[in-house]
């Protein structure tokens, strides 16, 4: 049982991590692989004060080794739940199940819209982890929408327990099994009955035409889940996470902070963010 889970590993993420080993707190970042950070991909950052002209990659990896000398965790895990267990939360990343008496979300903004049927379906053929939901789709056909780095071993299992899968992206990637069929495209709409889903539109990369694939799950994987997918109950606010002056979400116990909570997406506000999201929650630890 942790203190504090951290979902996010950018600037808001790791300054709650630092500030809460700071004050002595047992606290877990779980998040994506570095690389996947949308601030990994930016070359030069020269608004930040005292990093000047510095890349992304190098930002983070400073924050990273700072937060590792002080005694952070990590769990390098794309994050599918938070789940209120009611004196503390259940964060199921990957295959690893983590216990923390509070959690705070920095998890960024998608760079991605929603499918068309998507929040509809989810649960009845929509599902955003493979090892946890592809048992439930031995010899049936799912699709998988490959919108990051894990898409590809996501799939291979899926081929792996006897699924017959189709690969969908927008380029086709290297390192998929033998067998799995694969489209180039964009996903358009994910249709179904009153019994779950039963095909996924998209839009041809090749014929730029809508064509349709008849399937019975279709599993989405991108970088990040949207905020009220990933927690229930969780208000939003013109699509950010809903805080308080003092970063608290509508749920005690769960904070808030960064580009998730809304403009200005910048870091130096991620990171204050992060900081006072550690004072409440070390509040609300007592």
């Amino acid at each position: 049982m942790k203190d504090m889970a951290v979902i996010g590993a950018g600037p808001a993420g790791l300054s709650a991590a630092i500030t809460a080993r700071a004050r002595n707190k047992d606290v877990i970042v779980v998040s994506n692989r570095p690389h996947e950070s949308a601030l990994a991909k930016a070359s030069i950052i020269d608004n930040y004060p005292g990093m000047p002209k510095i890349s992304g990659t190098d930002m983070l990896e400073q924050m990273y080794e700072q937060a590792l000398e002080l005694g952070v965790e990590f769990c390098f895990e794309r994050v599918i739940t938070v789940l209120s267990m009611g004196e503390y939360f259940s964060v199921s990343a990957g295959k690893e199940i983590i216990n923390a008496r509070s959690v705070v979300l920095a998890i960024g903004v998608q760079s991605s819209k929603p499918i068309a049927g998507e929040a509809e379906y989810l649960g009845r053929g929509v599902s955003y982890c493979a090892t946890c939901d592809g048992m439930l789709y031995r010899n049936a056909t799912v699709c998988v929408v490959g919108l990051n780095s894990e898409a590809v071993e996501e799939a291979n299992f899926l081929a792996e327990i006897g699924a017959s899968v189709v690969f969908l992206a927008r380029t086709a990637p290297e390192g998929l099994a033998a067998g799995i069929t694969v489209k180039e495209g964009t996903a358009a709409e994910i249709k179904g009955d009153a019994l779950g889903v039963t095909e996924l539109v998209f839009k041809s990369k090749k014929t730029r035409e809508t064509e349709s694939i008849a399937c019975n799950g279709v599993f989405i994987l991108r970088p990040a889940i949207a905020p009220d997918a990933l927690m229930a109950g969780l208000k939003l606010n013109e699509g950010y996470i809903a805080v308080d002056e003092d970063m608290q979400t509508n749920i005690p116990g769960v904070f808030a902070a960064g580009d998730c909570t809304g403009k200005p997406l910048q870091i130096a506000k991620a990171v204050g963010d992060g900081q006072k999201a550690c004072f409440a929650a070390v509040a609300y630890l007592g």
